[in-house]
């Protein structure tokens, strides 16, 4: 598979940019060619993440997952790229299924600065993560989860959380409540 990366600088016009994308994507979704972008480091809070390059999941070879009453995905702290792989993962196993509802929805607890993705002002910037997250919630392949003292201490507003998101007090407790009380195992 060819891989072109498209470099951007501060400078260059939103057209030239509209135009290395839209012909991008057209190529990724021919399976020309992988899509990243580089320099694409920085997200919501200034935090700084590793670059990384999204690659279709792999539907074939989803490998079944162990019998537990549910799943909890384990998410890195102010990693939003890992909200979207645990996103990708859990939809590979939705499509190797079959589309059957036979697996309990993945739990997505988030309490660090990656909350900020659910929340309606942040949308030009995490579209493809919350449209995914959407998607998988309106068919219960996913429960997203957001920890309300995170929220508070970023000074973001709770009413501005996407309907599909639901809140809990204390995300790291709802964790271990989830993996210990709950028998639930990680993703």
């Amino acid at each position: 598979m060819r891989r072109v990366v498209f470099r951007l600088s501060g400078d260059v016009p939103a057209l030239t940019i509209c135009g290395c994308l839209a012909l991008s994507l057209l190529l990724a979704a021919s399976g020309f060619l992988s899509v990243a972008m580089a320099n694409d480091t920085e997200l919501a809070g200034g935090v700084a993440l590793a670059p990384y390059n999204k690659t279709s999941p792999d539907f074939e070879s989803a490998s079944p997952l162990p019998s537990a009453p549910g799943y909890v995905a384990r998410i890195g702290l102010d990693d939003p790229a890992q909200v979207e792989a645990a996103l990708l993962r859990a939809e590979s196993y939705y499509l190797a299924s079959g589309l059957s509802a036979r697996l309990p929805p993945l739990v997505l607890v988030l309490h660090g600065s990656e909350v900020a993705i659910f929340f309606r002002e942040n949308y030009p910037r995490y579209k493809p993560v919350v449209d995914l997250a959407a998607r998988l919630s309106a068919f219960g392949v996913v429960a997203i989860k957001v920890c309300k003292t995170r929220i508070k201490h970023l000074g973001l507003n709770e009413n501005s959380l996407y309907p599909f998101v639901g809140t809990v007090p204390f995300g790291p407790a709802e964790i271990e409540r989830l993996t210990n009380s709950e028998g639930y195992v990680y993703f």
